[in-house]
């Protein structure tokens, strides 16, 4: 799908138009996104480093690829939870503590991903 250079897309749109092309494919280069989205080359990589900021994609050269973070993330939590449960059992609570600062930093992760999917 192409867009015309002279139609205005939302950012929110364009994000969502990138992460609708990393569905259907692996890799995006940053001239397909442009091409996609109707948006410049230098709104595109824009737009890509603001993505791979939030974690929704991985950038690298030349384009996107799709961010592995997403479903890791919530296993990490899962297993942060329990290694915080495990830690208090034991009365370490320096283990407790050490785990639920990762578990955190997984929530926050899970929340942008819910954040540039719309979906929160």
């Amino acid at each position: 799908m192409s867009v015309r250079h002279d139609e205005a897309m939302l950012p929110a749109v364009r994000h969502r138009r990138i992460l609708e092309l990393l569905a259907q494919r692996e890799y995006v280069t940053v001239t397909e996104v442009s091409d996609a989205t109707g948006a410049s080359l230098a709104t595109t990589q824009r737009d890509l480093a603001r993505l791979a900021t939030s974690g929704a994609l991985t950038r690298i050269r030349g384009g996107a690829t799709r961010s592995p973070g997403q479903r890791g993330d919530a296993r990490l939590l899962a297993t942060c939870l329990a290694r915080v449960r495990h830690a208090l059992d034991r009365h370490d609570l320096g283990a407790a503590e050490h785990a639920l600062h990762q578990a955190l930093e997984a929530c926050e992760r899970l929340r942008r991903y819910r954040s540039v999917d719309g979906t929160a």
